[in-house]
């Protein structure tokens, strides 16, 4: 940011790495070339984004794995320069908005006259636009203190949250803090992903940005480790980046009782 507190060229990169969902995926640079960058697949919103850059001339991009975005895909590129820490930048440059048939579940995306000082964005997703909101977080990839984190073929992704038993002070509680992404500052339906074999209803303590706590409640399930059952509630988040903690035990949350295990959470 600029002493002014605007965004630099700079920090458009920073942005798109910051706005990816989903999963990373693996970018095979040219041979002999200094092109590279970073990208993901969101595939809840089917939406794949990709930051490349660090090379002049015409080069292209070849995006791979797309047979489940439809016959052809919408694809923008916009870029973005090294402006240096004094010079604002509003906004990102568009380059183009185009249509691509995908063959052999792939497109190339041709970039004329690249600078190697700009970065370079990429974004593609089915041309009839994307699904209404709906962004997965799984436990596993969460921030845990005083839990585990253990696998399951059940598990949504394979992995998911346990032992989240611990009750006491601020340095033993458990909890599970995920920090969500959201577009636009409304009430969002958070569905929790989760397992409880206790025999009875168990309950955590729920609290984001600061809120006072709320119970979630989790009805008895079949077994430990084995995930398909789910509970709902509503949230009113800001635009941009949240924090949601599921805690057991004071000082977070004094009133948890019995156990749960955590599979995901997913908002719409």
């Amino acid at each position: 940011m600029t002493v002014n507190n605007q965004p630099t060229g700079t920090w458009w990169p920073y942005k798109w790495y910051g706005d990816m969902a989903g999963n990373m995926v693996q970018t095979v640079p040219a041979t002999q070339t200094g092109l590279d960058g970073f990208a993901s697949y969101d595939g809840t919103r089917k939406i794949v984004n990709a930051v490349v850059g660090n090379e002049s001339g015409t080069n292209s991009v070849r995006v791979t794995g797309l047979a489940g975005l439809g016959t052809q895909v919408s694809v923008t590129l916009e870029s973005a320069p090294s402006s240096g820490r004094f010079t604002a930048v509003a906004a990102p440059t568009a380059i183009s908005t185009a249509t691509y048939p995908v063959s052999g579940g792939a497109i190339t995306v041709p970039v004329s006259n690249m600078d190697a000082g700009r970065a370079y964005h990429l974004v593609v997703q089915p041309t009839s636009g994307v699904p209404a909101y709906q962004q997965r977080y799984e436990a596993e990839n969460a921030s845990v203190f005083r839990a585990g984190r253990f696998s399951s073929t059940s598990a949504s992704n394979g992995g998911y949250v346990g032992q989240i038993d611990n009750t006491g002070d601020s340095r033993n509680s458990s909890y599970v803090d995920f920090v969500v992404n959201v577009p636009t500052a409304r009430s969002y339906t958070m569905t929790i992903g989760y397992a409880n074999a206790t025999g009875a209803t168990s309950t955590q303590g729920l609290a984001y940005n600061g809120s006072a706590w709320s119970t979630i409640s989790y009805p008895a399930t079949a077994a430990w480790g084995t995930f398909g059952s789910t509970v709902s509630t509503t949230l009113t988040l800001k635009a941009g980046y949240n924090t949601i903690r599921l805690a057991k035990g004071a000082p977070y949350f004094a009133g948890g009782t019995g156990y749960a295990e955590l599979d995901y959470i997913q908002l719409t």
